[in-house]
Order: C-alpha cells, then sequence, then structure tokens
C-alpha cells in the first residue's frame, strides 16, 4: 500500500477544502460592503434632491456637483466590482466530477483497464489507479479554484478600496453641504 499517494491525497484535500472556504468567505464578505454602498447611494440622491440646494448660486455648489459626479463614479465602480466578486467567476469554478461520472465513466474504465493489464494484481492496481485519479481531480480543481479565488480576492480589494475613497468623497460632501446650508 502506497502510503505518499495517501499523504499526498490528504494535503491535496486540504488544499481544496481551502479553496473552498474562501470561495464562501468572499460570499459571506459582501454583506457590509453592499449595506455602505446602498448608504451612500441614498445619501447621494438625498443630496441630488434636496430643494435647499437647488436655488443657490455659489462656487461651492460647482464643488458640490464635482463632489457628487465622483461619488457615483465610485459607487458605479464599487457595485461593478462587487458584482465580478460574487457573479463574474461563479461559473468559474471547479468542482469535483459528479458521482454517476465518477462510477460509470472514470472507474469502469480503470476497471477494465486494471483487469487487462495487472490481472495478477488486480487490487492494489486499481486502487493505486484510483487514487492517481483523486491526485489527477484535486490537483485540477485546486489549480483552478486557486486562480479564481485569487481573481476574487483582488476585485474585493478594489471594490474596498473605492468604498473607502467614495466614504471619503461622501464625508467632504457633507461638510460642504453644512457649509451651502450654513451660508
Amino acid at each position: 500500500m502506497d502510503t505518499s499517494k495517501d499523504y499526498v491525497i490528504s494535503l491535496l484535500k486540504d488544499k481544496y477544502d481551502y479553496e473552498q472556504k474562501r470561495k464562501d468567505d468572499f460570499e459571506t464578505s459582501l454583506g457590509i460592503p453592499i449595506t455602505i454602498l446602498s448608504a451612500l447611494f441614498a445619501g447621494a440622491y438625498f443630496v441630488v434632491s434636496d430643494s435647499a440646494l437647488q436655488g443657490i448660486n455659489c462656487s461651492f455648489v460647482t464643488i458640490k456637483w464635482i463632489l457628487i459626479v465622483l461619488l457615483l463614479v465610485f459607487l458605479v465602480a464599487t457595485l461593478v466590482l462587487l458584482f465580478i466578486v460574487y457573479f463574474g467567476f461563479k461559473r468559474y469554478y471547479c468542482t469535483f466530477p459528479d458521482s454517476d461520472t465518477v462510477y460509470n465513466t472514470d472507474f469502469k474504465a480503470l476497471e477494465a483497464y486494471t483487469k487487462e493489464h495487472f490481472a495478477d494484481s488486480y487490487e492494489e492496481s486499481l486502487l493505486d489507479n484510483l487514487k492517481d485519479k483523486v491526485i489527477h481531480w484535486y490537483l485540477d480543481c485546486n489549480n483552478n479554484n486557486t486562480t479564481v479565488n485569487d481573481r476574487r480576492g483582488i476585485a474585493l480589494y478594489y471594490a474596498k478600496l473605492a468604498i473607502c475613497i467614495s466614504l471619503s468623497i461622501g464625508l467632504s460632501l457633507l461638510i460642504l453641504i453644512s457649509i451651502i446650508k450654513s451660508i
């Protein structure tokens, strides 16, 4: 019995589980950014539709509109990046083949191959070939899922960066609106 393959399978399984957890963590971490994004969109709508700010004609109003446009640009960029994190790479995620394929296609083919070429050591050879197949599945999934999760991580990083910039612009806009209303 080859314990080195068992060890490799164990390592690859741990990596597969780690990437699955990363995927789940990305999806669960979207709640707070979406809440902040919604609040910022609502604040931008409030500032744009505030009737007390409509009739004022000063240079502060120009700055207000510049800040609103910047805020909306960063909010849309954040929305796109969050969309990419959640939906953009979901279909690229790799999982193991379904049970029917594993049994009826892969196992049956390995069984026939092993009976034909390794009749004297059938059980050991079949087990060894199955381990090789499992290692192959794990390698394919892990290589693909690590790349997908890295891309999702980068998109989430930039989404959080855009939210921080949006919050800074929103705070600047709030200060400006306070100054305009006090005039």
